[in-house]
């Protein structure tokens, strides 16, 4: 209908340019159309596009300002988290909105969704949660254990980063021996969890390998002194008990720039000290906070896996990483502050930092997110020097229904 209005009005343009009316300028305004002229042209508009004023009057239409949703607030019988704080709580408005006395901001105007709407997003029953973190399909590993690489050649000798590529450098002597002694440890205590109390005199390894077969899931980092500290654990254990290995980029090194100039690393490490370990950014480089955003990335992944069944509930997860890697990885899983984490020192080389399933049949899993299903085992903590008990677990749920764990 637009389109045959605009053919009307060339139309009419054509014929005034036909009859020698010049086009109206500022120069030339032309002559002022007469009343009885403009009526003229609405009645043959009329009369040859009869649904003009229809299509006129629903544009118009359109245009009007309709009133605004009936929008209400409606809380369910069970909340998730801290209660609503209101604006006389916390004095807090948006500084963009526009407020007056008689129109005070409230929750309610908060809402911009139909009362019918809201109503059937918000409606739990009296005996349900607000919210349920768990899955039918999710099915949690063993563990999770977290390994820095073993000696490296850069851990002696730092004059090592000015010649090789920070992703070369190998483990010593020294580090491949605490590699093979790590996998020991890890499979005499992957090997007790399957241990038959009996006289039959049979082994632990032999108990695991006849009842359920646990497995051994490893991600990697792709830096060589990760990956040969992986190969040391690796053969600790038989082939059918390693589920799968998966390079992971993510958990590599903080990058501290290239080929590293030994005095001016030695300057900057000093000017980290002042100006915060996680904040600061080396030339060329990275810092503690974007090593935590990668491993951000990468943790909603493992867990996004864990949550979708991808692992067998007797699997044991063991990350090769690096130190600083490491502690932002406990930073982000157990919601640590910056200053908390800013307390921890890097574990020992090749020391195995372990998080354990919590296995307590009266606690509804369902309830609780993944990351609130693991703790810290108390031989770990004593290898993360400047821990304390709080920052052991994590603890997301603060609703009504929370029923605290015994740890």
């Amino acid at each position: 209908m637009a389109a045959s209005i605009s053919t009307a009005s060339s139309a009419f343009a054509a014929a005034r340019c036909a009859s020698g009316a010049r086009r109206p300028s500022r120069s030339n305004p032309g002559p002022v159309a007469s009343t009885s002229a403009i009526a003229r042209r609405r009645r043959i508009i009329k009369s040859e596009y009869p649904d003009a004023d229809a299509a006129a009057a629903a544009r118009a239409s359109s245009r009007r300002r309709r009133p605004p949703p009936r929008v209400v607030r409606v809380l369910p019988r069970a909340t998730v988290g801290p209660a609503v704080t209101t604006r006389e709580e916390n004095g807090s408005v948006d500084e963009d909105e526009d407020e007056d006395e008689d129109t005070a901001w409230n929750m309610d105007n908060a809402v911009c969704m139909d009362a019918e709407d809201l109503e059937r997003l918000t409606r739990v029953s009296s005996d349900s949660f607000a919210y349920s973190y768990g899955q039918s399909a999710r099915k949690l590993p063993k563990r999770i254990v977290l390994v820095r690489h073993g000696e490296s050649y850069g851990n002696v000798d730092e004059s090592e980063y000015t010649r090789t590529p920070d992703s070369q450098i190998r483990l010593t002597t020294n580090g491949h021996a605490q590699a093979t002694e790590t996998g020991k440890q890890l499979r005499k205590l992957f090997d007790e969890d399957f241990v038959v109390d009996d006289d039959d005199g049979v082994s632990a390894a032999d108990s695991a390998k006849s009842l359920h077969p646990y497995r051994v899931f490893f991600y990697i980092s792709p830096y060589r002194r990760s990956k040969e500290t992986a190969l040391g654990i690796a053969r600790a254990f038989d082939d059918d008990a390693i589920s799968g290995v998966r390079e992971e980029p993510q958990l590599r090194e903080q990058d501290f720039g290239n080929f590293q100039d030994a005095s001016r690393k030695k300057l900057e490490k000093r000017e980290r000290q002042y100006f915060g370990r996680f904040f600061y950014r080396f030339p060329d480089g990275e810092s503690g906070a974007d090593v935590f955003d990668r491993i951000t990335i990468f943790e909603d992944h493992m867990v996004r896996d864990i949550d979708a069944g991808r692992f067998d509930e007797n699997t044991n997860m063991v990350l090769c990483t690096h130190g600083l890697t490491l502690r932002l990885f406990l930073m982000r899983w157990f919601h640590w502050t910056v200053a908390e984490y800013e307390r921890i020192a890097n574990p020992a080389n090749s020391t195995p930092i372990i998080l354990e399933r919590i296995d307590d049949p009266t606690v509804n899993k369902g309830t609780f997110h993944t990351k609130e299903l693991y703790r810290l085992s108390a031989e770990s903590m004593k290898g993360l020097r400047g821990i304390s008990d709080v920052m052991a677990r994590c603890v997301l749920y603060t609703g009504p229904h929370t029923t605290p764990f015994a740890w």
